[in-house]
């Protein structure tokens, strides 16, 4: 069962071992937790694009110390392709193959880290189907059962039963 956790609130008091973030491809400027997280580590993230040095190309990582500004010592991004290009991934058959590869590269990535109490930053999407679908994804993967989610929503459904 996922944890749906506040922006910035549970983000700055989140005692975890690491927040895993998907910044996607075609997310600029940075939205939601993600630009948070940006606006708390300095321009860090900000930084790592402009310099080319991170893309958010789909399965492409990158591990970045927290400077002591939150709870959580690592933040992890992994790059998600494009996420807000609906021509990218036209129909819902493609959206789902996609989430499904994001949603097994975040298990690879924390299976490999050994982490058991984890936080997601997810994207922030304008239409409540696209989070749902992703919601969906993720709830069928083998994420920690205590995993929180860091995201703004775009619908107004409150709770992760019946999306």
């Amino acid at each position: 069962m996922f944890v749906f956790k506040q922006i910035p609130v549970d983000l700055d008091t989140f005692d975890g071992n690491m927040i895993l973030a998907v910044v996607g491809e075609d997310e600029r400027p940075l939205r939601a937790a993600n630009a948070w997280l940006d606006w708390r580590l300095y321009g860090s993230i900000s930084e790592l694009i402009l310099r080319g040095l991170f893309h958010g190309r789909l399965g492409e990582k990158c591990l970045i110390p927290t400077y002591g500004k939150f709870k959580f010592d690592r933040l992890v991004l992994v790059g998600g392709g494009n996420l807000f290009d609906d021509s990218v991934y036209p129909t819902i058959e493609n959206g789902s193959i996609r989430w499904n590869e994001i949603a097994d590269l975040i298990d690879r990535t924390i299976q490999s880290l050994k982490v058991e109490k984890i936080g997601l930053s997810l994207p922030r999407f304008d239409l409540a189907d696209h989070e749902r679908a992703l919601l969906k994804t993720l709830q069928a993967s083998r994420l920690p059962g205590n995993t929180s989610l860091f995201m703004s929503r775009a619908s107004n459904f409150t709770t992760p039963i019946g999306f």
